[in-house]
């Protein structure tokens, strides 16, 4: 499916137990609604739990929305039409509106472990984010190219060696009017925080990084996050 992907910051004067719980509470009711009433498929919410554990800093960012779609047409369309007014009217009232980065992305399921559908929860549900961009003498098409047909490899690899219950990855979808912010997007569920902390303090990293030379701008900013998924809501 296609997806938007969103990260934003919290408005300034909340706490990020008020952003999560407001965003829970009530700004899920405006995104039920807009399943219901739009072509919008599917809501996902992600919040960051303030664990850094993949070699980054403090993250820029509180959380992630993921809001899928039935085609790219159907996405830009309900981005800006009436059926999502009520939504992006109140994301005003816990969301810093300076700080949102966003892009129109398709998602693979890379691997995942055999009873995954039975251990990843629908709230609550641990993971890890990380944005990538592309290495700069490659197109996206050569980008996306690698990553599905041989860093997969590895990603299966880690799938069967390690803790890691399932890889997600999304690529940035072309946009005639800007770059995107970044080229892809990778997420990795875990079934507690010992698990990734273990996952991160061992080989698997290193392994990653030399082969992310080959497709990956190493020294570009990336986003990591240490989050909590929750299912807002889905069509029927």
């Amino acid at each position: 499916m296609v997806k938007i992907v969103r990260l934003v910051k919290r408005r300034a004067d909340l706490t990020l137990a008020e952003f999560k719980v407001y965003w829970l509470t009530r700004h899920a009711q405006h995104e039920r609604r807009a399943i219901e009433t739009t072509s919008l498929q599917k809501v996902v919410a992600s919040f960051a739990t303030g664990e850094v554990a993949l070699g980054g800093t403090v993250p820029p960012f509180d959380g992630m929305v993921a809001l899928y779609f039935g085609s790219l047409e159907d996405a830009r369309a309900a981005l800006s039409g009436p059926g999502t007014a009520a939504m992006r009217e109140d994301a005003k009232n816990f969301v810093d509106p300076r700080s949102s980065t966003q892009i129109f992305a398709d998602e693979y399921l890379v691997s995942e472990k055999e009873d995954a559908s039975g251990t990843i929860r629908r709230s609550g549900q641990l993971k890890t984010i990380r944005t990538i961009s592309r290495r700069r003498d490659l197109t996206h098409a050569q980008f996306k190219d690698y990553w599905l047909n041989q860093h997969s490899t590895l990603e299966r690899e880690v799938i069967e060696t390690t803790s890691v219950q399932r890889i997600i990855a999304s690529f940035a979808l072309p946009d005639d009017h800007k770059n995107p912010e970044f080229d892809g997007l990778a997420e990795l569920y875990f079934k507690g925080l010992e698990d990734i902390r273990a996952v991160f303090a061992g080989p698997v990293p290193a392994m990653m990084r030399k082969d992310e030379e080959n497709f990956v701008q190493m020294n570009a900013p990336a986003v990591r996050l240490v989050a909590e998924e929750y299912l807002i809501g889905e069509k029927t």
